[in-house]
């Protein structure tokens, strides 16, 4: 009885060992192979489509998070779980969609969608005597611009 019960033992040993001796092979990588790591002193060029694109992920509570996007073409705002999960039936906030109806649980607005300086506006905890978060969405980067604006 002891053999049968070591035998699948020493199988997951083995290939919990292979699986470490993979992911080794894979940092162990020449340096022409690895893509170059990102620093902070060293902007990483976007593609040119993402190039006046800027997002920040922010906090909302409750265990929930709002990518905030701001892009030529103005705001957005998508939201996420705890795990980073998007959260469907929240849906996208934009330009054509700017608040989440009173049905969605929580409140989220973008507020001055048309400007230069869009802000996002949450409750997603407490009652009414809980103030509003508000938000600045990212800046642009030198040299883009918002379009469409009021």
């Amino acid at each position: 009885m002891p053999m049968y019960a070591r035998a699948p033992l020493g199988a997951a040993i083995a290939t919990a060992a292979a699986l470490a001796g993979a992911l080794l092979a894979s940092t162990a990588a020449t340096p022409q192979t690895r893509a170059p790591a990102a620093s902070a002193s060293a902007p990483v060029r976007a593609p040119a489509s993402k190039a006046c694109t800027a997002s920040l992920e922010a906090d909302i509570g409750a265990g929930t998070s709002a990518l905030m996007t701001l892009s030529p073409s103005g705001p957005t705002v998508t939201f996420k779980d705890g795990p980073g999960h998007p959260i469907p039936s929240l849906g996208t906030l934009d330009r054509k969609r700017p608040e989440l109806p009173a049905s969605a649980g929580i409140h989220a607005e973008i507020l001055k969608p048309y400007g230069t300086a869009p802000q996002l506006r949450t409750k997603v905890e407490g009652g009414p005597g809980v103030p509003y978060q508000v938000q600045d969405f990212p800046k642009l980067p030198k040299g883009c611009k918002v379009t469409g604006t009021k």
